[in-house]
């Protein structure tokens, strides 16, 4: 449980911080990995389910709040 949650956060925050585009590379990049080396080549659908959801709050949060960090 205690993955799941830094999971979220890192996706809700590199969602928020740099666009929606990196939150689902993230996402798909390390559910790939666990998937080959701890799942034994299945998709683990809570993990991806919580990162699609704390995706979609980032989206939320930039939308409603126009955040965009200018680098």
């Amino acid at each position: 449980m205690k993955n799941n949650i830094l999971g979220f956060i890192t996706y809700l925050l590199a969602t928020i911080l740099f666009s929606p585009s990196v939150g689902i590379i993230l996402l798909a990049m390390k559910e790939n990995a666990d998937r080959c080396h701890y799942y034994k080549g299945k998709w683990n659908m809570t993990d991806i389910a919580i990162g699609i959801a704390a995706v979609s709050i980032g989206i939320a949060v930039r939308y409603f709040f126009d955040f965009k960090l200018c680098l």
